[in-house]
C-alpha cells in the first residue's frame, strides 16, 4: 500500500498582514519622532520670545504698583476673615499675588518658577516668602498662620525696590 505525504509550505499564510503591521509601526514611530522634534523647536522659539519680552520690559511706577497689590492683599485678608477654614486658597492666592507683583516690578516671570529656581535668582525675600507658603499650599492638610503670612507678604511688597 503506497502512501503519499504532501508537505505543506512553511509559510502558507499571507505575508500581507505582517507587512501592513510593520508599516503601521514604522509610521507611528516616525510620527512620534516628528512630534518630539516639533516640540523642541516650539520650546526654543518660546524661549526666544521670553528673552524679547524681558528686553522690552519697562519699569512701572512702583508706588502705584505697590498700592494696587497691597489692596489686592487686603481683599485676600478680608476673604480669609470671612471664612477662616480656607487656609489653602488663601496661601494659593498670596503666592500668585506676590509672584505677579514681582513679575510686574522686575520683568522676571517667577509665576513659572519653582522654589529652587527662585532661589537661583537674587530674589531672596521672595524665595523665603514662597518657601513659607509651600507647606500650607501643598500639604495634604493645610496648616499655617495665614495672618502672619499676610503680614510677611505685605512687608515684602512694601519694602520692594
Amino acid at each position: 500500500m503506497p502512501t503519499t505525504v504532501e508537505l505543506q509550505k512553511m509559510f502558507k499564510y499571507s505575508l500581507t498582514p505582517i507587512a501592513l503591521t510593520a508599516l503601521a509601526l514604522l509610521l507611528l514611530t516616525l510620527l512620534f519622532i516628528l512630534l518630539i522634534v516639533l516640540n523642541i523647536i516650539r520650546n526654543k522659539k518660546a524661549g526666544r520670545k521670553n528673552t524679547i519680552k524681558s528686553l522690552l520690559w519697562v519699569k512701572p511706577d512702583m508706588d502705584k504698583l505697590k498700592q494696587e497689590y497691597l489692596a489686592r492683599l487686603m481683599k485676600i485678608e478680608m476673604e480669609f476673615d470671612a471664612d477662616t477654614t480656607k487656609i489653602r486658597p488663601a496661601y494659593e492666592k498670596m503666592s500668585k499675588l506676590v509672584r505677579d507683583f514681582v513679575y510686574k516690578s522686575t520683568g522676571i516671570e517667577v509665576l513659572k518658577y519653582t522654589l529652587s529656581e527662585i532661589r537661583k535668582t537674587d530674589l531672596d525675600e521672595l524665595a523665603d516668602l514662597i518657601e513659607e507658603f509651600y507647606a500650607p499650599e501643598f500639604d495634604k492638610i493645610s496648616v499655617g498662620d495665614v495672618k502672619a503670612s499676610i503680614e510677611n507678604t505685605r512687608r515684602v511688597i512694601t519694602k520692594w525696590n
